[in-house]
C-alpha cells in the first residue's frame, strides 16, 4: 500500500512540474523568436533607410558621383531586388513565413542584373540567395538615374 502511495505522488508531483514547464518553454520559445525577429527587422531597417540616403545623396550631387556603403545583411535575408524603378526591397524570413520590407524613393533607381521584371543587386546567375554578412555596395549616379550595384 506504501509503494503505491509513494509511486502516485511522485507522479502527481512530475505531472504538476511537466505542467509548469512545458507552457514556460512554450512562452520563452516565442519571445525569443519574435525577438529574433525583431532584432533582425531593424537591421533590415537600417539597410533600407541607408540605402535611399544613398541613392538621394549621390543624385543630388550629380552626374558620376558615387558613395559606397558597408552593409550587415542578416541571415534571413533572401533578395535586395529593385522593383518598377522606384521601389528598394529587401525579402527575408520570419517565424511568420516570407516578408517583405519596402523602401521607396523618387529617383529612378536600378542595378546591372535583371529577371523577370526585378532588378538585383547581386548577379543572381551567380547566386542563388543573397549571402549574409558584410558587403560593400556601390551607388553611382548616372545623371538621370542612380545605379546600385555589389562590390567583390
Amino acid at each position: 500500500m506504501k509503494r503505491g502511495q509513494g509511486a502516485f505522488e511522485y507522479v502527481l508531483v512530475v505531472g504538476i512540474a511537466m505542467l509548469l514547464i512545458v507552457p514556460g518553454a512554450v512562452l520563452f520559445y516565442n519571445y525569443s523568436s519574435k525577438s529574433a525577429d525583431e532584432v533582425s527587422r531593424s537591421q533590415i531597417d537600417i539597410i533600407g533607410k541607408d540605402f535611399i540616403d544613398a541613392v538621394e545623396k549621390v543624385y543630388y550631387i550629380g552626374e558620376n558621383s558615387w558613395e559606397t556603403i558597408k552593409i550587415d545583411v542578416p541571415e534571413n535575408v533572401k533578395w535586395i531586388y529593385v522593383l518598377n524603378n522606384s521601389e528598394l526591397i529587401i525579402e527575408y524570413d520570419s517565424h511568420v513565413g516570407r516578408s517583405e520590407a519596402v523602401f521607396f524613393s523618387d529617383i529612378n533607381i536600378t542595378t546591372p542584373y535583371s529577371m523577370s521584371g526585378k532588378w538585383y543587386i547581386s548577379d543572381i546567375t551567380i547566386e542563388n540567395e543573397t549571402h549574409a554578412g558584410y558587403r560593400l555596395v556601390k551607388i553611382t549616379s548616372m545623371g538621370s538615374y542612380v545605379l546600385i550595384n555589389e562590390t567583390r
